[in-house]
């Protein structure tokens, strides 16, 4: 087993951004885990079953404002 965080890519710095706590799964395990997260997009209007959001704002270094968008999991 391996620990993966959450990544994010922003989009106008294309800087990597690790998110929240690493989980701990095999590698045979991530589709289903990145299936996971493509289901909880269903719940985005619940704040009840939404867990995970597809985006995150970021500050970029040079001072600009970007957005990064859900890439996948990385190993920590």
């Amino acid at each position: 087993m391996a620990r993966y965080y959450a990544t994010y890519k922003c989009a106008l710095c294309g800087r990597i951004i690790r998110y929240g706590n690493p989980t701990e799964v095999t590698e045979s395990q991530l589709p289903e885990l990145l299936g996971r997260v493509i289901q909880n997009q269903q719940f985005a209007g619940n704040p009840y079953l939404y867990q995970a959001p597809m985006y995150i704002p970021h500050k970029c270094g040079n001072g600009n404002g970007g957005l990064a968008q859900f890439a996948g999991f990385a190993k920590e």
